[in-house]
């Protein structure tokens, strides 16, 4: 990796490009200590398909890499990435900036329970999140604070997040999510609550003969659905190597 000197913000920037996922068509730069993403927002990416030009906010978007990928694939969206850590809020704009999409992407550095429906100029058509995915009070809390919120439930818990979608999405809105593969049940309660339906529901596996990591699910506000099992996604076809939707998925992106 390149380490870039110090921009106009401030930040010491990171250049992160993970060829051939990128195909270098997208600039992206990280802190260069503290949280970096993982393969699951390009899973979670690749399954979201707009129409149009929808409305999608991104809550808890990082350094923004999802609202990058997703406009790059579809030049008319209208993406509001929510980020409450400040740097990684500088980080996510930086981006938005070196690639010149300041006209599709917005990023807001704000807590997503203060976020009103003005800040994001009405409801919205579409949710994704890639959300902290640890309970409070479980597991070996990370002394990164940046790397901490990231993954534990100490901002943002899923509760939160669909009470939040409830408020912010349109009528037949939808969520997507990826999340572990033992934390269904909490989200399906969660769903219910908040008056939620599933639309569709996929396993993730590392490798066959293994029990599911993930999950990603797409669920839809006040609408009385049936919902579409898909067939699972495998990321290893063999030891060594990355099964051939895996690989095409990142083509796609």
């Amino acid at each position: 990796m390149n380490t870039y000197p110090l921009n106009k913000s401030g930040l010491k920037l990171e250049k992160f490009s993970p060829d051939p996922l990128f195909r270098q068509r997208i600039k992206i730069s990280q802190p260069e200590n503290g949280y970096h993403f993982s393969m699951d927002p390009f899973i979670l990416a690749a399954h979201v398909h707009p129409t149009g030009n929808e409305k999608i906010i991104d809550i808890g978007c990082g350094c923004a890499i999802m609202p990058l990928l997703l406009a790059f694939k579809n030049p008319g969206l209208n993406i509001t990435g929510v980020e409450i850590q400040k740097e990684l809020f500088k980080f996510a704009r930086q981006n938005v900036i070196a690639n010149n999409l300041e006209s599709t992407i917005r990023i807001i550095h704000k807590d997503i329970k203060d976020l009103t429906l003005s800040d994001i100029n009405g409801r919205t058509d579409m949710i994704i999140s890639n959300p902290p995915y640890k309970k409070k009070g479980t597991g070996r809390l990370n002394p990164d604070s940046q790397k901490a919120i990231a993954r534990h439930e100490i901002t943002l818990d899923i509760e939160l997040l669909f009470k939040c979608a409830n408020k912010l999405l349109k009528k037949n809105g939808k969520v997507y999510l990826i999340f572990p593969s033992e934390r269904l049940s909490d989200l399906l309660d969660a769903m219910e609550k908040y008056k939620f339906s599933l639309k569709f529901f996929r396993h993730i596996y590392i490798k066959k003969n293994e029990l599911p990591k993930r999950f990603i699910l797409c669920a839809v506000k006040d609408s009385d659905i049936s919902c579409i099992v898909r067939p699972p996604l495998f990321i290893y076809a063999s030891e060594n190597k990355f099964s051939k939707e895996y690989t095409c998925l990142f083509n796609r992106v």
